[in-house]
């Protein structure tokens, strides 16, 4: 890759240009920085401050940068308000506060303007590279603001000129840093969120497993209590399923649990959730259907799988269904062992 395509990349618009970034961590660092900012302030204002009563305006104006600090320290930690665009428009708002306050200071003869530096910092650490390069372009501006109010001075300008080089360098040395930063958060999250998924399902039918089902139906059970809605968990397993395993071998019996998990799947309504619970056993979670009501889909499911499911010997797979619906006072779990005592007292009497 040539260097122009690299730098064309670097700066290229992103669709989330804040992608891996902590907001937490920027609103931390800001705390810190406009405290810092504050400080300084203050030791300049009592080394360099204007001393004449005449000058009460830039004391006012110096106070309010002050007063600013302290706002934004208080109004950065709040959530509500705080996102990585008012986090940039604080950075903004704070560098031109620097210019106008070396302004009513005295201008190319005190040294305010190396409180830039502190706000360059902020930005640089928490913004991507477009919009620091136009919040750089900005720094310039006001560092060459005196310039337009005291007149030509060849040395501020070659001072400014040089400070504004060594800032940019650093700039990109440290947003390079923390774009490598971000982008192993986005490797890591993509990382744990696939560990996550993976954990939650069954390798064999790509259904979620059992450890999901728990998980789900407590959310499930929650929901219907507070909305009042019926709430069904249903067992369903595969008639002479080991006949299979036995006569045919594993690789059949495999065959046979993902296309009875996808046929089930793909046979209930959109609320309802398919998990494989283990062995040829499967568990559904019928959303706003009651027990006594689960009898059309009993009989729709065991038609499709009775359509789309052969044995080896190309007879139909053929499956047993019994649900069990929430009560008041009943646990999740109660809930899934009274579903299990069902499909129990099922096998039992089919034997």
């Amino acid at each position: 890759m040539t260097p122009l395509r690299r730098v064309s990349g670097y700066f290229a618009r992103r669709e989330d240009p804040y992608a891996g970034g902590d907001l937490a961590n920027a609103q931390r660092l800001s705390t810190l920085l406009w405290g810092l900012l504050v400080l300084l302030t203050l030791v300049l204002l009592s080394i360099s401050g204007p001393e004449e009563p005449s000058e009460a305006a830039g004391w006012a104006i110096a106070g309010a940068l002050v007063a600013l600090g302290v706002v934004l320290v208080i109004l950065s930690r709040r959530r509500r308000i705080s996102s990585w665009g008012r986090l940039l428009a604080t950075g903004y708002a704070v560098a031109l506060g620097i210019g106008v306050m070396q302004w009513v200071a005295g201008g190319i003869e005190e040294p305010f303007s190396q409180l830039l530096l502190v706000p360059v910092v902020f930005v640089v650490a928490t913004q991507p590279p477009r919009r620091i390069a136009a919040f750089m372009l900005f720094v310039l501006a006001v560092l060459m603001a005196p310039l337009l109010y005291d007149g030509w001075d060849s040395d501020y300008f070659g001072a400014s000129l040089a400070s504004f080089v060594i800032w940019s360098i650093l700039a990109v040395g440290a947003n390079l840093l923390m774009s490598g930063v971000r982008a192993q958060r986005i490797t890591l999250t993509a990382d744990q969120a696939e560990a996550r998924h993976q954990a939650r399902v069954d390798s064999l039918t790509d259904l979620h497993n059992r450890r999901a089902y728990d998980e789900i139906l407590a959310g499930e059970v929650d929901r219907a209590r507070r909305l009042r809605l019926s709430l069904s968990v249903a067992m369903v397993d595969i008639e002479n399923f080991k006949e299979i395993n036995d006569r045919w071998g594993y690789a059949e019996g495999d065959r046979t649990l993902r296309e009875v998990g996808d046929t089930l799947r793909a046979s209930l309504r959109e609320p309802d959730l398919c998990f494989r619970w283990g062995g040829d056993e499967f568990a559904l979670i019928l959303s706003g259907t009651p027990a006594d009501e689960t009898d059309p889909v009993a009989e729709r499911l065991r038609a499709e799988v009775a359509k789309r499911c052969r044995r080896p010997d190309d007879s139909p797979v053929h499956i047993r269904f019994a649900a069990a619906q929430l009560r008041d006072g009943m646990s999740s779990e109660e809930l899934t062992e009274i579903a299990g005592l069902a499909m129990t007292a099922l096998k039992l009497d089919a034997r």
